[in-house]
């Protein structure tokens, strides 16, 4: 079996809203795509999940959530 991440594959999408202002925050997809699968910043024990960037495009704040990857 294979794991994947529903927010990544279209099975789920993020809603959640800014603490700060309450504007919709925006998925700004997988940590891993922006410092790649073997780097040093990455944790060893996140192996089944998939961490996401959330943001505010209204003002600027931003977090990150870890969604469990599920088997297809």
């Amino acid at each position: 079996m294979d794991k994947l991440c529903p927010a990544c594959n279209g099975l789920d999408v993020i809603k959640d809203q800014c603490p700060i202002c309450g504007e919709q925050l925006l998925d700004g997809g997988s940590l891993q795509n922006y410092v790649g699968p073997y780097s040093p910043y990455m944790e060893s024990d996140i192996e089944n999940q998939c961490i996401h960037i959330l943001y505010c495009a209204e003002c600027g704040y931003d977090a990150r959530i870890a969604l469990q990857l599920i088997y297809i």
